[in-house]
């Protein structure tokens, strides 16, 4: 395992003299992107094959942010990014088969000439795309997406923004994202290096890889803790064994192989070093996929969907964000217009798309919690719904989220009613005044102690903040990462996005056999307003000078984003 994986990208994408053809193309408002596509993508004039919606996509993205102009690059299959993957084609094959592939780089800034590339700054390139195209002598051309490194999408210059510069998008969490190297063209001897904050999204090709592939290679190497080799699907193959001569994705073959088995996908994640929960939604259905996937991307990590499409097939995606709909409805009415009264509803009630990377469709594109949800159980009906998801972890977290938000709920209320005279802040009291049109809201993340120390330089809503001795009390008593649960009322969250109560639990126990006599052994803390209670002496408390509710976790990194 490697420590610097920026270096290895830069070496990986660093093409040489691999390139021989290089053109700045105009696609400004006016020109046609349908056109580029027809011209990039060979798949597009190919009548037997649909549409390719990834590049479609990229292009979309690309009109919706802005592009002026595109770099387009032609590269050989020799080169370093793409060397592997044209061997594993011919081989397939068993031929020298024609293959063509292009760099395209989306550039914002409006440029007449080449040389103008290197005076450009960072925020100028919104995409960096390797395209492979190649002649399967059964089904003609085939285009895919190699990769591409796209930016966070955003509105740059938008004419009715234009006072305000760039805008994040309304809503929209993405919490997985990196900062990629990325190169272009060669000035003086040397490729225009250059970074996009984004994420980096894969396509399957359909012979060699499958959506298997593409989902891992996006999930993994799009992790910030990730620090390892860079992941492509020849690597994936590599590990798994994959003879392709031998065994052939899809197609009829000697050996047919459909795709990836889930035991095959968890080898790969072990190879990488990596830790991961699973769930199975058919096994264990009154689970919400959407409540279990959430808090995994609210810790920063990505999660694998499986979900199915028709009959016995499946498809993987992997999901880096939500976004949220703070009017929501049904949370509150759910509770107080049926018969299903619970204390609190969970944040991700508030959720109405996972932001996800479907290598068919594109990156960035939003799937409505609601699409894979069923009323009848798996038995009955298991056509497209969630049935398998994978969700990565920090390899010191063993106890489940679930857990964690459940001991919240019932720690902080035990606490409550038993100590009633000294925990007599009115927001407290408010949170605890149970009624069917008033559930509170329990948000659960894992938080590390560096991250949860920078977040307590905000103020409450009176303007107190933390002194330095309660930071320190605060702080003490932390191991290096643990489960926070903020409890909140739903008008606080959806309204200031602000909490009253943490709850800190600890991240490393195994299973519990007994819920509330663990409950009571495993949490660490609870900060309520003005007061702290410490588990290892609960009979006694300090005084804390945040008096009232607090802003919501969020990471120092996190790019800057537009609430309502």
């Amino acid at each position: 395992m490697g420590t610097d994986l920026t270096l290895k990208l830069s070496r990986f994408f660093m093409c040489k003299k691999t390139i021989n053809n290089i053109q700045l193309v105009s696609v400004e408002l006016g020109q046609s992107l349908f056109e580029f596509t027809n011209k990039y993508c060979k798949q597009e004039s190919n009548d037997k094959l649909l549409t390719n919606k990834a590049f479609h996509r990229l292009c979309t993205l690309g009109r919706k942010m802005g592009v002026n102009n595109a770099v387009v690059e032609n590269i050989l299959p020799s080169a370093n990014e793409i060397k592997d993957e044209c061997e594993a084609l011919y081989i397939y094959y068993n031929k020298k088969i024609n293959i063509e592939a292009y760099r395209i780089t989306f550039i914002t800034q409006h440029i007449t000439s080449l040389e103008q590339i290197p005076s450009l700054t960072d925020q100028d390139f919104l995409s960096s795309t390797i395209v492979i195209n190649f002649e399967s002598p059964d089904r003609g051309w085939i285009t895919y997406l190699y990769y591409s490194i796209v930016a966070v999408p955003k509105i740059i210059n938008h004419p009715k923004f234009s006072k305000c510069g760039t805008l994040p998008l309304l809503n929209n969490y993405l919490h997985i994202y990196k900062n990629f190297p990325c190169e272009v063209g060669f000035f003086d001897g040397k490729p225009h290096t250059f970074h996009i904050n984004g994420t980096l999204f894969f396509q399957q090709n359909s012979v060699t890889s499958v959506c298997a592939h593409a989902s891992l290679c996006m999930a993994i190497n799009n992790m910030s803790s990730y620090t390892g080799d860079f992941i492509t699907p020849e690597y994936i193959n590599k590990i798994i064994g994959v003879d392709h001569k031998k065994n052939k994705f899809k197609f009829p073959s000697e050996n047919p192989k459909e795709g990836l088995t889930k035991e095959e996908i968890e080898s790969i994640l072990n190879k990488c070093g990596l830790k991961f929960v699973r769930q199975d939604f058919f096994q264990a259905p009154n689970i919400e996929y959407n409540d279990f996937i959430y808090k995994f991307l609210e810790s920063r990590y990505p999660v694998l969907l499986i979900f199915t499409t028709s009959g016995a097939s499946s498809h993987i995606v992997s999901v880096f964000g939500h976004t949220l709909n703070s009017d929501l409805w049904r949370p509150e009415a759910e509770i107080a217009y049926t018969n299903r009264f619970s204390y609190y509803k969970p944040s991700s009630a508030w959720v109405d798309n996972f932001i996800i990377h479907d290598d068919n469709f594109g990156m960035y594109v939003c799937m409505p919690v609601e699409a894979l949800k069923r009323i009848t159980l798996p038995k009955y009906d298991k056509s497209f719904r969630a049935v398998y998801a994978l969700a990565l972890r920090p390899k010191e977290v063993e106890t489940s989220a679930e857990e964690a938000e459940a001991a919240s709920a019932y720690v902080t209320h035990t606490l409550f009613k038993t100590m009633d005279k000294l925990i007599t802040d009115v927001w407290t009291k408010r949170l605890f005044n149970f009624n069917k049109f008033r559930p509170f809201v329990i948000r659960t993340l894992c938080v590390s102690k560096e991250e949860y120390k920078k977040s307590m330089e905000k103020t409450d809503f009176e303007g107190n903040s933390f002194s330095v001795s309660d930071k320190t009390e605060l702080l003490n008593n932390l191991p290096n990462i643990f489960w926070l649960s903020e409890l909140t009322l739903p008008d606080l969250y959806t309204a200031n996005k602000s909490k009253i109560i943490d709850f800190f639990y600890s991240c490393n126990y195994p299973e519990f056999a007994d819920s509330e006599q663990d409950f009571l052994k495993r949490w660490i803390q609870v900060r309520f307003p003005s007061k702290l209670i410490k588990n290892s002496d609960p009979l006694s408390y300090r005084e804390l000078q945040v008096k009232s509710h607090y802003p919501l976790f969020r990471m120092s990194t996190e790019q800057e984003t537009l609430d309502w």
